[in-house]
């Protein structure tokens, strides 16, 4: 998303929201950032999400309702996407620790994601691989904890930049990179626990 041509016209719609509740420039940011911020989302409920896909549609809609408000607070210092994914962050925690609350933790139930259904008619058996692949990579970012899974995801898979993520997170850039590799490390020796070539 860093460097994205879309984020000038992102920020025009941040202003518009601000400046007058524009509901049409906040429909906008919704639109284009919804299927990011669903991974996102995803990423931050790990297996909770996956046994109750409903715990991921409560959060983000949680997510986009905080949204509404916390527009004020963008300063334009970070990507667009990054200050609405740290949001989502916020309101998936939240959702999650209310989700443990109510009832204790059971198996994975749904593969996750949705893509590739057109793909799985054409290569079944790649496609399987892939699942199980990505199934086991989520398990295994599932283990580690808050914030280095989001950070993790947000970089890795999303491609947010270190600054963007430094000022996000509110840690020095020197942070956040440390954070990332001793992260990626412990990610890797979990992979290779499970005899995942990382």
């Amino acid at each position: 998303m860093n460097g994205d041509p879309g984020s000038a016209a992102d920020r025009e719609n941040v202003h518009r929201w601000n400046a007058g509740r524009d509901p049409e420039a906040f429909t906008a940011l919704v639109r284009r950032y919804d299927p990011a911020l669903r991974r996102v989302a995803a990423a931050v409920l790990g297996s909770a999400a996956r046994r109750d896909p409903g715990l991921l549609e409560d959060a983000l809609q949680e997510g986009y309702r905080r949204m509404l408000d916390a527009l004020r607070g963008y300063r334009a210092e970070s990507e667009p996407f990054v200050f609405l994914a740290g949001v989502v962050r916020r309101a998936c925690l939240d959702t999650l620790r209310k989700e443990t609350r109510a009832r204790g933790r059971t198996e994975r139930a749904a593969a996750f994601g949705e893509s590739g259904a057109g793909e799985s008619r054409a290569d079944p058996e790649g496609e399987a691989e892939r699942a199980i692949l990505a199934d086991r990579v989520l398990a295994a970012l599932d283990r580690l904890a808050e914030p280095d899974r989001s950070l993790v995801y947000l970089r890795d898979a999303e491609g947010a930049s270190v600054a963007d993520l430094a000022r996000a997170f509110r840690m020095p850039e020197g942070t956040v990179k440390s954070r990332l590799a001793r992260a990626r490390t412990r990610l890797r020796g979990m992979l290779a626990e499970e005899g995942v070539e990382p």
